[in-house]
Order: structure tokens, then C-alpha cells, then sequence
């Protein structure tokens, strides 16, 4: 044990860059960055995974001392690599989030918020219905194991140590950002459509028979219409879930790639 954990000071410089890569990726990916965790079993979870890593990581590009300005440089961006890499690993539920607002807010729920631990902020109950089934399927297919994985396997494709920033990565999260809006558009593409029929059917009534109150009678109709087609819907939603944790995966690839 004493061979494989050398802590000289390299290799205490390299556990720490090691550790700051991997807190800064727990505390900003899915489900397990979330508010329920608590900030010690975060801490505590990143240091188990350092720990079991930590022996056979390359650490041959560290060479700087403890009184080192790199080492602040270096330990910045450790920071900004895992967190960039638990934000795309959140684009698979921000997918499905997005989806979920959008058909809130056309069926006429959107009032309907709650709040909502996991993010802090308050949501559609549809949209926290989404991302309910989301989660479940997301742990169903392994999907923190293939971002854990990933994380492990950036130390092959970023290294310890490596000095220089490529700033053409931040160009690249605001194209993967509005892939997010346009696949959200895509899953909520049902039962917009729906509705938006929907509302054609209840204008042409309204305009043949006046006495009745279209503003009113639309709304339990339209989210009558709307529950119908997602229950439709549903095994090609789950299918493209599957799609989506794969496109999320080959972002976050295809990110680490640039640096």
C-alpha cells in the first residue's frame, strides 16, 4: 500500500488536483449533485473515488511546488472542467425538463407549480412528473456509471498538470445549450401539436355557436387532449431517453476533446 500511495509532494499536489476535479464533478451532476445529498456524503464520495483512481493516473506532467502561482491556475481548471462536465451530464434532464414546461404551459397547468428540492427552484408538477420518470430510467440504463466512467477517462484526454486553456470549449457549451432547447421542442412536439388542433376545433365551435364559452370549455379539453397524447407518446418518449443519455455522453467527449 505504502508503493502505490508515494504521497511526496508531487503526489500530494496531484491527489489534490485529482480531488478538485473530481468534488467539482459531484457537486454539479445529475442526481447525486442534487440539493437532497448532503455536502459531506458529496465530499466524502469524491474522496472515495480519488482514493480508488488516484494509483493508476498519469502524473507525470506535475511538476510545480506548493508555493507554485500554477497551482492556483491548475486548480481552477480542475474546477472548470468538472463542473462543465456535470453540467452537460445535466443536459439529458434538462431536455426533459424543458419538454415538460413547454407542455405545461400549453395544456394551461403551468400554474400548477412545485417546489422543487432538487433544483431550488419552483416547477410545473408535469415537469417534475417528467423529470421523476426521467431519474428512474436514468439509473434503470446505468447512467451515472457511463458519467463516472467518462470523468475517470478525462484524466486520459485532459491530464494532471497539462498547462494552457482552449477557450474555443465555451463556444462549444452554447452550441450543446441550444441543442438542449431544440430537443426539448422535439419531445413536447406531441402534444403542442395536440393542442394547437385542438384550440382550431374549439375557435371553429366557438364561431358556430356563439352561446358556448370557448375560453372556458378549451381548458379542461385541452388538458384532457394533452394527458391522451402523452400517454400515447410515452414508449417513444422512454425510447428517445435513451438517445438523449447517449447525445449527452458524445457532448461531453466531444467537449474535453477542445481543451
Amino acid at each position: 500500500m505504502a508503493n502505490i500511495y508515494n504521497f511526496n509532494e508531487i503526489e500530494m499536489l496531484s491527489f489534490i488536483l485529482v480531488f478538485i476535479r473530481m468534488t467539482s464533478f459531484i457537486v454539479s451532476w445529475p442526481v447525486f449533485g442534487s440539493g437532497l445529498v448532503p455536502t459531506p456524503a458529496k465530499v466524502l464520495f469524491s474522496l472515495v473515488i480519488t482514493l480508488v483512481i488516484f494509483p493508476v493516473l498519469d502524473r507525470s506532467l506535475v511538476s510545480i511546488t506548493f508555493d507554485s502561482y500554477q497551482m492556483v491556475f491548475l486548480a481552477m481548471k480542475e474546477v472548470f472542467i468538472g463542473v462543465t462536465f456535470g453540467f452537460l451530464a445535466r443536459m439529458f434532464f434538462f431536455c426533459i425538463s424543458v419538454a415538460g414546461q413547454l407542455n405545461s404551459i400549453t395544456m394551461g397547468i403551468s400554474s400548477s407549480q412545485l417546489f422543487n428540492p432538487a433544483m431550488g427552484s419552483s416547477a410545473s408538477s408535469l415537469e417534475q412528473f417528467k423529470v421523476a420518470i426521467a431519474t428512474l430510467f436514468f439509473l434503470a440504463i446505468q447512467g451515472h456509471h457511463v458519467f463516472l466512467q467518462g470523468i475517470v477517462m478525462s484524466f486520459d484526454l485532459v491530464p494532471m498538470g497539462l498547462q494552457g486553456v482552449n477557450f474555443l470549449s465555451s463556444s462549444s457549451v452554447g452550441e450543446f445549450t441550444q441543442q438542449v432547447m431544440e430537443i426539448g421542442v422535439r419531445l413536447s412536439a406531441p402534444v403542442l401539436v395536440a393542442v394547437f388542433f385542438m384550440n382550431i376545433s374549439m375557435a371553429v365551435i366557438g364561431r358556430a355557436v356563439p352561446q358556448i364559452n370557448v375560453l372556458i370549455t378549451s381548458l379542461p379539453v385541452n388538458i384532457l387532449a394533452g394527458f391522451v397524447i402523452m400517454i400515447i407518446v410515452m414508449p417513444i418518449f422512454i425510447w428517445q431517453m435513451e438517445d438523449i443519455v447517449d447525445f449527452s455522453a458524445e457532448a461531453v467527449f466531444k467537449l474535453l476533446k477542445t481543451y
